[in-house]
């Protein structure tokens, strides 16, 4: 078997744009060039790219498509002039790009305008099973496509539908000791990310092993593989900082050279922060971060922005100077603080405009994210953050409200995605059937929520079949009476008395306090 080199990336996020500061848009795509230009420079004779190039297919406007066109035209230049080839770039869908949803995506048209492979494999709902079908270069479309020794298949995102699926990878990839499988899929392992949803590293993926060499994820922020001896499943990270938490993981790419007996040499490529000359680090927007500021015992509000200038001169915030940096420099840095303590003053005193005012005059910076952590001893009340946005406020309150019912709780992440997905597409060109599929398929894949509602309502129906028996024969007639008035089988009137109607029995003889639980509610 001869060796092959390739790169796997994910979790690019094209069109981010954060903070809404316009050069963090352009350092998302500045972080894609530099990334291919390694890959040019290594060699490599195929790149992995596992999700999520794009951070929003409803966001993807012409100036954008156009860049990343102009990137892409740009790399398979560069590999001709250079190399004399071109460098096959393989891509999967990732829930970013919303494949779930749409038959119609911006990598679909990214394919087949011949930019990239867009591998997909086949999930035959009424078989319960999976194909990979050959990928065609006329038709732009398939599962697998070989590259000297390497079959590599695609499925793309599945969501809380993934953890099914696996048993069925088993039959549906073929075992060749003289070929290198690669299976690329968009989903996270638990633990690696405490703010997402994962899957166990269980038996059953274990198993995948036996046919599967090299497991090429994406979805998760942060770098890691595992096992930790003789690892076949990779995760890079994202290629640049899409939330402050993500300052302080490793993230990057993997460059994987395959050797003979199906041996691998693993090089992680790391993102680093401001301008590298480093030949296999990723150099990303400089951020500077000072989790907490206390400006307890301080007398006015006026004296602890003197103290705030004074200890961000000292933390090494470069100071504005005749030869301040372009915007374009990645050692401009983000600055994100906290400012926090118990004050002997009202937060009315608390003037957050005019810090950040002389942050921004006296320091070099190209964004400030400051958040509130005061209390007020004067005010006896907490503060709310008055930097977070609305949509971190409106997330706060949901997580907040599923944390409050026991039957939600596990599973507030899974609600939540599904409830902000449903959201965004109500807050546009409403598709319905789009819509209607996107629920019936969460209900479907989501076995796990449903069953445990399933469960109470057949306790429920039992309790209810034992009060049957003790309802008066005059009841269940009214009873019988009221199911044909709600199934339509009486005769339809011009005006119908529902007076005689007891409502306790729509409920299948349960009284309507019962169908609330008392500790729904908050006495």
């Amino acid at each position: 078997m001869s060796s092959v080199k390739f790169l796997h990336l994910a979790d690019i996020h094209l069109g981010k744009k954060q903070y809404n500061i316009l050069q963090r848009y352009f350092d998302y795509f500045e972080a894609f060039r530099s990334v291919l230009h390694k890959a040019i420079e290594q060699e490599v004779d195929f790149i992995l790219i596992s999700g999520d190039l794009i951070d929003s297919d409803e966001g993807v406007n012409p100036s954008m498509l156009r860049e990343i066109i102009n990137i892409l035209t740009s790399f398979k230049t560069e590999c001709i002039k250079n190399l004399q080839r071109e460098i096959p770039i393989i891509c999967i869908e990732g829930n970013h790009e919303n494949p779930l949803f749409s038959d119609l995506t911006w990598l679909k048209l990214v394919a087949d305008l011949d930019f990239i492979i867009l591998l997909s494999g086949d999930y035959d709902n009424k078989k319960n099973q999976i194909s990979f079908e050959e990928y065609s270069s006329t038709a732009h479309s398939g599962g697998k496509i070989v590259i000297k020794n390497c079959s590599i298949y695609g499925l793309n995102y599945f969501g809380s539908a993934t953890s099914d699926l696996l048993p069925l990878l088993e039959n549906a990839i073929s075992r060749n000791e003289n070929t290198f499988n690669i299976l690329m899929m968009h989903f996270g392992i638990t633990n690696y990310d405490d703010k997402k949803t994962g899957i166990n590293y269980s038996p059953i993926l274990e198993k995948l092993h036996q046919s599967i060499d090299y497991l090429a994820l994406g979805h998760f922020h942060k770098q890691y593989s595992i096992p930790d001896r003789q690892p076949w499943i990779f995760n890079p990270g994202s290629l640049e900082v899409n939330e402050v938490s993500e300052t302080f993981q490793e993230r990057g790419a993997f460059l994987i050279e395959v050797l003979d007996n199906k041996k691998m040499q693993v090089r992680r490529l790391l993102c680093v922060e401001g301008n590298t000359m480093e030949r296999l680090s990723i150099p990303n927007r400089r951020f500077m971060v000072l989790k907490y500021l206390s400006i307890e015992g301080l007398n006015s509000f006026h004296e602890a922005q003197d103290y705030i200038i004074r200890e961000l001169t000292k933390y090494g915030v470069p100071l504005k100077s005749n030869q301040t940096l372009e915007k374009t420099n990645l050692d401009k840095p983000i600055l994100y603080f906290a400012v926090g303590g118990v004050i002997s003053y009202s937060q009315l005193e608390v003037d957050l405009t005019s810090l950040r005012n002389r942050i921004n005059e006296k320091f070099d910076i190209l964004g400030l994210k400051l958040s509130n952590r005061l209390i007020s001893s004067m005010d006896q009340e907490i503060a709310f953050d008055k930097d977070l946005s609305v949509e971190d406020i409106e997330k706060e309150i949901f997580l907040g409200t599923l944390d409050l019912e026991k039957r939600f709780k596990p599973f507030k992440g899974q609600i939540y995605d599904i409830f902000q997905n449903l959201k965004t597409q109500l807050g546009g060109k409403i598709n319905y059937k789009k819509i209607k599929s996107q629920v019936e398929l969460w209900i479907v894949s989501d076995k796990d929520i449903f069953n445990q509602f399933l469960s109470e309502i057949k306790h429920k129906n039992a309790l209810t079949e034992k009060k049957e028996e003790q309802i008066s024969p005059k009841k269940k007639d009214r009873k019988k009476k009221n199911q044909k008035i709600l199934k339509g089988e009486e005769e339809k009137e011009e005006e119908q008395d529902l007076s005689d109607i007891d409502y306790n029995d729509l409920f299948d003889g349960e009284d309507i306090d019962d169908l609330i639980d008392d500790e729904d509610l908050d006495l």
